[in-house]
């Protein structure tokens, strides 16, 4: 499965490889990339995986998912 998520609050490389490292500590997920420019992040995953544990995975940063596909 592949979800793409709009992320509000990334500013730098940093703050992507932060989203990645969160993103791929969530179980299942196999692939993250992130694209600064359109604020996009791509998690692949075998299995559907609910936005709200992407959600809470960004939950003690300054990011906010703002719509996903």
């Amino acid at each position: 499965m592949k979800k793409e998520l709009t992320i509000e609050g990334m500013k730098c490389e940093g703050c992507a490889s932060t989203v990645v490292e969160k993103f791929q500590s969530v179980e299942g997920v196999e692939r993250v990339v992130v694209d600064l420019e359109t604020k996009q992040a791509i998690v692949e995953s075998p299995n559907e995986i609910d936005e709200t544990v992407f959600d809470q995975a960004l939950s003690d940063t300054n990011y906010t998912i703002t719509s996903s596909n």
